[in-house]
């Protein structure tokens, strides 16, 4: 019996151990957009403020490792099905190959929770534009059903009956591995979330000067949070459904308390219902 416990902490040890990744060459994925008035804004993958999450307290946030010939990319992303991810669809362009990684709390770390996946099989949605950042998210399929545990479960997507609203004053929390501090170029190796509110879409455009789009959400940088605080692709949570994916900030507001801006997980659902096996939550 002894022995067994020690084959089986050796075991645990070695999983837990760094992978074969070079972290330092991973990229975050950041897209700038030129505007007329202030020059650009961009999506960000940073996650400055916040704290560090416990084990499985978010089971249904995943990393992506995003091979394209540029690089190797990280993003992150939402399980919704046994089969599918939801991130953001700039996160998925010149991709070749996805690598999953579930149930992961350190994801630089081979740990005993972990689940891991390559996919060749990933879908941007139709309607994405790089230049408004319109409809900016995607899925990826799984190449087999993933089991599930205390580790790994999927987030409900929204019902029909959440079609017409806007969510607006609604605490949300988004979670994610983005870098820790502005100038940063490496992600947090724990995961990391933060709690803000929902605003209307109104109100976000006047921090961005009329490009927020009915397919946007956006969320509060009061108290210098926002999606510098979450890396792209990751969730935005309320009421237990994925209401957003993280997708962009403005270039300069990192920790200045500015909006941020996500994809409307309702303005695409019939997408995303249409292309895996995900339902919307019941009405």
């Amino acid at each position: 019996m002894k022995l067994l416990t020690i084959v089986v902490s050796l075991f645990a040890l070695a999983l837990c151990e760094e992978d074969h990744v070079d972290w330092s060459k991973v990229k975050t994925r950041d897209l700038v957009v030129t505007n007329p008035i202030t020059g650009e804004f961009r999506v960000n993958s940073r996650i400055v403020g916040g704290q560090e999450a416990v084990q499985n307290q978010f089971p249904y946030q995943v990393g992506l490792l995003v091979t394209t010939p540029g690089g190797i990319y990280f993003c992150g992303g939402a399980l919704i099905s046994q089969t599918a991810v939801a991130t953001a669809g700039h996160c998925l362009v010149a991709g070749t190959q996805v690598e999953v990684r579930m149930g992961a709390h350190n994801v630089m770390s081979q740990e005993i929770t972990q689940q891991r996946v390559v996919s060749l099989n990933f879908l941007i949605h139709p309607g994405y534009n790089p230049d408004t950042i319109g409809h900016d998210i995607g899925v990826v399929i799984l190449p087999a059903a993933v089991t599930f545990n205390d580790f790994i479960q999927p987030i409900p997507l929204p019902s029909y009956d959440d079609f017409d609203r806007t969510f607006a004053g609604l605490p949300a929390t988004m979670t994610g591995w983005g870098v820790t501090a502005d100038g940063s170029t490496v992600i947090s190796e724990t995961l990391r979330f933060l709690s803000t509110t929902i605003m209307t879409n109104t109100a976000c455009n006047i921090g961005f000067l009329g490009q927020i789009l009915p397919s946007h959400l956006c969320t509060s940088g009061e108290g210098g949070v926002g999606a510098c605080t979450g890396d792209s692709g990751g969730a935005v949570v309320a009421e237990n459904k994925l209401v957003g994916v993280i997708s962009f900030a403005l270039s300069f507001s990192c920790q200045a308390g500015w909006p941020s801006g996500h994809s409307r997980v309702t303005s695409s659902i019939d997408w995303i219902v249409s292309v895996t096996d995900a339902v919307p939550s019941p009405s």
